[in-house]
């Protein structure tokens, strides 16, 4: 009689202590805050630099869990956060002031919910042209296949600007609104004979393109001077050479590439996420080429206004020094 006694008390203590840890693993766990990151596409800048910062952000912030979801660029960022399909995301600083004011191609409203996080750097414009194509000013475009970007890319509206600016209208070329892998594929094999790309170098669609022959295309000339008077936000700057084999560095433009959020994302969220961006920012950048060049400083100085809690936590920066 004693022995089934023995292994009844035992079975009753082993389902307790089975309850008792199920119900201290209920307490402890607890849910993470899921945060929408929209990125870009493959073959542009914004889509690695979205895969590395939202993985250096889930790892480092128990409590998050960043979510990277492709999209088109620029303007489908800006787009999605503005109709709260995405809480975080990439955009150039033209097109978010643009959309910001209300002056966005095919929107009538302002994206009155747009919020800057930080400048993080300046972005070149990369502009590619086939090997076979026989085009060296921008000029020679007129009548020419040219990939723009895709549709809602702040590539393709950048493009527009510059081509107008040396005076081939869009009417002109005969635009092709591409992926920018498959416009890099179409560069090399002859169906198409320029592409621009808005991204850090090395960009992985230019570098794929000039592995197989296309060559960049320096953006200068009086049409910049004029460019940069109307939009101010555009800036010369150089490809140093050889990123791309190339054996001289290439004069262009290019636009500060911004990251935005949603204007009622919590504040004490958005103020440990930008916290944690600068944090990580040594390690981000080992890797991650083109944060190597954000200008701590000039972070804050975006065109549209700051997340309350990314302004918090400037100031914290301010008073510790």
């Amino acid at each position: 009689m004693p022995r089934p006694r023995l292994s009844w008390i035992a079975a009753v203590l082993g389902c307790t202590l089975v309850s008792l840890t199920a119900c201290q693993d209920r307490v402890d766990v607890a849910p993470r805050t899921r945060i929408r990151m929209t990125t870009g596409t493959p073959g542009g800048g914004f889509y690695p630099l979205g895969a590395a910062l939202a993985s250096a952000l889930t790892s480092s912030l128990p409590q998050v869990q960043v979510e990277t979801h492709p999209s088109a660029g620029a303007v489908s960022n800006i787009e999605a956060i503005q109709a709260g399909d995405a809480d975080l995301g990439f955009a150039f600083a033209d097109v978010a002031y643009v959309a910001f004011v209300g002056g966005l191609e095919g929107h009538r409203q302002a994206f009155d919910k747009l919020r800057s996080i930080a400048v993080l750097q300046l972005t070149p414009v990369h502009l590619a042209v086939s090997a076979r194509s026989g085009i060296h000013r921008i000029e020679d475009l007129r009548g020419r296949r040219v990939g723009l970007g895709p549709p809602g890319s702040g590539s393709a509206l950048t493009a527009g600007i510059i081509l107008e600016a040396f005076g081939v209208p869009m009417r002109d070329v005969h635009p092709e609104l591409l992926g920018f892998n498959d416009a890099a594929q179409r560069l090399s094999d002859g169906r198409l004979d320029a592409m621009f790309d808005n991204g850090n170098y090395p960009v992985e669609s230019v570098r794929a393109a000039t592995a197989l022959g296309a060559r960049l295309l320096p953006i200068t000339g009086p049409p910049v001077d004029r460019l940069r008077r109307e939009y101010p936000f555009l800036q010369r700057t150089v490809i140093p050479r050889d990123i791309y084999g190339q054996a001289d560095a290439v004069h262009t433009i290019g636009v500060d590439s911004l990251l935005l959020c949603r204007s009622d994302l919590d504040e004490a969220l958005v103020h440990d996420l930008t916290e944690r961006l600068f944090e990580l920012l040594p390690t981000l950048a080992s890797y991650q080429t083109s944060l190597r060049f954000m200008d701590l400083e000039q972070a804050p100085a975006t065109p549209v206004p700051l997340h309350e809690g990314a302004a918090r936590y400037y100031r914290e920066r301010e008073f510790q020094r």
